[in-house]
């Protein structure tokens, strides 16, 4: 009789975990032990890397991140900032026949669950990347589920032909003006250049300047990826692009760029460089992630990738719904406040 167990895996299985995330369908960079450790340590996370083992062979798997906010809440989740995916990683199987594949699929998965349901958290999150098509084995189990969408581009023959002419129109300006893209590594420049980024929305980036230099030291370190730049005539920065890789897919991580040459074509000569570097080194298709922003998606779009969805599960305990209620109830009056306050009438001098 075959035998499964769920555990944590130990620090000497970890490469035969990155055996398994390099050949599942669900496994990406973001899977990797590398990724993974880098990422809880640099936001003071514990990790829990659970492993399904069918008569001691690993099948499956699911990293966690754990943290106690406020003292009161046990929460596990598999993605993190910096990192858009996480969630189940399961083993091929040799067959060709749907039946098969789904009860190994579901097998990997109620397993992982149902271990994850008995460590009673008060919240789970786990998005999953695009690989995995079917979250049943969850939301029959009285999970919820939210879509999240990527885009994926196929870079396999001549892409240039299939963009749209607002692209080409764009890439032949800044050609015009001069802009050039090369690689070039300098994480000091792209925190610069990311903080403007995100002042032009007149907001702050949702993640610290060390975590962001942990993950870029990460990945300098560990080869997982490269940082590209396009520069003007003068030598300005006009945009940047971090692209990190698995062996499937070359995934657009991260990008800044600068608002004096939003209008250069910068960005979409950039891209189209580092289309064109990875479809010179084979890769069959470059993330481009942002389906999940308007206005990134409005760029992104102009080449032309397939949108795709990607699932995310959740599980809710009655002590995080409590305090998730109250949270929201007191931004509300905040809210209410301010507003009554930026409408009041005005006083008499």
């Amino acid at each position: 009789m075959v035998r499964t167990e769920v555990r944590s895996l130990e620090s000497g299985e970890l490469a035969a975990w990155d055996e398994l995330v390099a050949g599942s369908l669900q496994g990406t960079v973001f899977h990797t032990s590398d990724w993974l450790q880098k990422t809880a340590s640099s936001l003071n996370r514990a990790l829990v890397i659970l492993g399904c083992y069918e008569d001691e062979t690993l099948i499956g798997g699911c990293p966690l991140l754990l943290s106690n906010p406020y003292k009161l809440l046990r929460i596990a989740s598999s993605a993190a900032l910096l990192a858009p995916y996480g969630g189940m990683v399961i083993a091929g199987v040799e067959s060709t026949k749907r039946r098969e594949k789904e009860l190994h699929a579901d097998r990997v998965i109620a397993s992982i669950r149902d271990h994850i349901v008995r460590k009673r958290f008060d919240h789970v999150d786990l998005v999953n990347s695009p690989g995995l098509g079917d979250i049943r084995g969850f939301t029959r189990n009285g999970w919820s589920a939210r879509v999240y969408y990527t885009y994926m581009l196929p870079i396999n023959g001549d892409v240039f032909e299939h963009i749209s002419k607002n692209a080409r129109r764009s890439i032949r300006k800044a050609q015009k003006l001069g802009i050039t893209a090369t690689e070039h590594f300098d994480p000091g420049t792209y925190w610069e250049l990311t903080k403007k980024t995100f002042a032009k929305q007149n907001t702050q980036p949702p993640f610290s300047r060390k975590h962001l230099m942990s993950m870029l030291d990460a990945i300098r370190e560990k080869n997982l990826g490269e940082m590209w730049v396009a520069r003007t005539p003068s030598g300005e920065v006009a945009a940047a692009e971090v692209i990190v890789c698995d062996q499937k897919t070359a995934h657009r991580w991260s990008a800044a760029s600068s608002e004096e040459h939003l209008n250069t074509g910068a960005a979409s000569l950039l891209l189209g460089e580092v289309i064109t570097h990875f479809a010179e080194r084979n890769y069959p298709s470059v993330n481009l992630m942002g389906g999940n922003m308007a206005r990134l998606s409005a760029f992104l779009s102009t080449f032309n990738p397939d949108l795709v969805p990607y699932y995310g599960v959740e599980l809710s305990g009655p002590r995080y719904n409590i305090i998730n209620g109250l949270n929201n109830r007191m931004k509300g009056v905040a809210s209410c406040i301010t507003s009554k306050a930026g409408t009041g009438s005005p006083q008499r001098r």
